[in-house]
This record gives C-alpha cells, structure tokens and sequence, in this order.
C-alpha cells in the first residue's frame, strides 16, 4: 500500500534529478569545442637561437685541399702474343730501370704454329717467284702471272710481319721495362693464361710527380692553372713544397665526389707515389665575409648558413674562401643587414621561425 510519505519521497527524488540534469548539461563542454581552443596570445613553435652580426673584409684568401700522390705517366704493359705467364720478376712499389725484363711469358703453341705457317708460306712464295721468273724469261709466262707470284710473295711477308709483332716468332717473350720508373700494380699473377693483349702490371715514370688534390665542386671556379700551392705530406707537416697548379679538371671524380686540381712536379725525397698530402692554395688577397665557424652547416649541395629576417631563418648557400681557427671566410649572397645563427642552426629549417637566446 503506498502511502503519502512514499509518494513524497519519490516526488523529491524526481525533482532532485532533474535538477542534476539541467546543471550538467548548462556546464558541460564539446570535446571538439575544447581541443580546438586556443588561448588568446599563445606563441607558435620556433627554434631558440643565437645570432651574430657579419661583417666583410680584405684577407690573404687561401685554399686548404688533400690529395694523393702519384706517378706523372702510368702505362699498362702487356704481351702481344695469348700465352701463360711463367714468371713475375718484380713486385709493387719496386724501381726498375728501362730495359729490366719484367715477366717472361710462354707463347701459346697456336700463336707460335701460326708464325711458322707464316715462315713457310714466305718461303714457298719466294720459291714460287723464282721458278716463275725463270719461265717469264723462256717466254712460258705472261706478264699478269709473274705479277700475281709477286704480289703473293708480298702478302706472305706481311702476314710474317704481322705474326712477329703479335709474339710467335719466340716461345719464350720477355717483357721489358720501357723506362725508368716503378711498378705500381700487378694486374696478373704468375701461372696465370692470359689473352693476347691481357694487362700484366702497371708502371710509373719515376722522374715526375702528380697530385691530385680533391677541392669541393662549389670552390673549384676559385681556381686556375698557374695559382702557387704549397704541399706537405701529412706525416711530416713541417716538410713543405712549392709548387704550382698545373690543370683545374672540369668535371666531379665518380670515386671522391670532389673536383681535381692536379700538380705536375718534378720527383722529390720528400714525397713518394702512395703519400697522402695536404695543399694550401693561395688565392691571393679577397674580400669575404668573416663569421664564426659554427655558423656554417654542409650537406649534399655544400656549405650554407642561416640568416634571421623578420624571426624567420634563410638559409643561403656559400663558398669557404678562407679559414682560422675560430672563423671561415666566405662567399656568397650575404645580406649584410641580417644576422646570421651561429648557435642552434642544426635544427632549423628554411622559414622556419626563431626566437632570439639573449643568455
């Protein structure tokens, strides 16, 4: 039996609910509503860094590049004639002077069948012209035939000749040294059967020098045949040469990535092929603009800085003219009115925006 009391209580609890409803629903916030919100005066994302105001000036503009050092004229030697290789009588690195045999190698049994072929279609043909010339007097020949004996007597001494150049006249060949120099690399091992024509070693002119120093492709235009250049091997630093670019290639070497600036000189204690080098280049006297070396990044298109315009980071490609130990010099499109990062620029991006550290 329900009785007011329990009539009441329901009524209370009703209206006590529905107050709760209304509240929630007045207070409550939509999920979008309250991520997509943003405070008023909040600060984009930038990167904190430090800046530094360039400056240009004149300086003793020099180059500093490595390379290798090697002999002026390399060839590779080879025997005319397919055979096997029955001695290598020299070793890489070794000096050897013009005449010294190398190799010996054993003629192919077909190259030397060949050449005897050759010695017996010769003297046949000379045989044949004889008995030919004989009858051409008794009137028994005609003119064209004792020419055609005559022209096959030539094809047979050129055949000889061109079976003596290719190597089987002899069973045995020598491969001589065909001048001072010494031996850079041994392409063949002995006991090896080789091909006519095969490369057995590689040689070196022993009385001149190349160097190929390796400069980076953005600083090649920097330079020119005739520029003076001073080399030091890296083992011994205080050991310097004076010497003068020869050739500035035109073209990136597929192995280095860099462009050579080769040095022609004449062969020296100092340095031997093998050597690892430095070269310091004197460019002569050059505005550039001087900042710390920090500021200065490098990827795959070079060196590049960052300059602040209006909190916003530009980046702008340079050449490295000149180098301290706390500075570059460089060359580029530098806005001199624009700072340049030297500290927190590993970070930043092309237009990204940045905040000023005044620590």
């Amino acid at each position: 039996m329900i009785t007011k009391k329990n009539t009441l209580l329901v009524f209370l609890v009703l209206v006590a609910s529905a107050g709760l409803y209304v509240w929630w629903t007045a207070h409550r916030v939509a999920p979008s509503d309250a991520a997509g919100s943003i405070e008023p005066g909040a600060e984009a994302v930038s990167a904190l860094v430090k800046t530094q105001k360039i400056e240009q000036h004149e300086v003793d503009s020099n180059l500093t590049a490595y390379g290798d050092v090697m002999p002026a004229k390399v060839d590779t030697l080879s025997f005319p004639q397919a055979g096997q290789l029955t001695s290598m009588l020299v070793q890489s690195g070794q000096q050897v002077h013009q005449g010294e045999v190398l190799a010996l190698l054993r003629t192919d049994p077909a190259a030397y069948a060949a050449w005897q072929q050759a010695v017996s279609a010769v003297s046949f043909a000379q045989a044949e012209l004889l008995r030919e010339e004989e009858m051409f007097t008794l009137k028994l020949l005609t003119q064209t035939q004792l020419d055609t004996a005559r022209r096959q007597l030539l094809d047979a001494q050129a055949i000889l000749a061109a079976q003596k150049k290719l190597g089987g006249a002899t069973e045995t060949a020598q491969l001589m040294a065909p001048m001072d120099g010494v031996v850079t690399a041994l392409v063949a091992a002995q006991g090896d059967r080789l091909a006519a024509g095969s490369a057995v070693l590689q040689m070196g002119e022993s009385g001149r020098l190349r160097i190929q120093l390796g400069i980076e492709p953005s600083q090649h235009q920097l330079l020119r045949a005739g520029m003076k250049v001073m080399l030091a091997p890296l083992q011994d630093p205080g050991a310097i040469i004076p010497a003068r670019i020869a050739e500035v290639q035109n073209i990136v070497d597929p192995k280095s990535q860099l462009v050579n600036a080769i040095v022609v000189l004449p062969a020296t204690a100092a340095l031997v092929p093998g050597m690892r080098v430095q070269g310091v280049v004197q460019l002569g006297h050059r505005k550039v603009w001087l900042t710390a070396r920090s500021a200065v990044l490098n990827d795959e298109k070079g060196a590049y800085i960052f300059q602040i315009n209006h909190d916003k980071a530009q980046r702008v490609d340079v050449a490295k003219i000149s180098e301290t130990a706390t500075q570059f010099g460089l060359a580029g499109e530098i806005d001199p009115a624009l700072p340049v990062v030297i500290s927190g620029n590993y970070e930043l991006e092309d237009d990204m925006s940045v905040r000023e550290n005044t620590k």
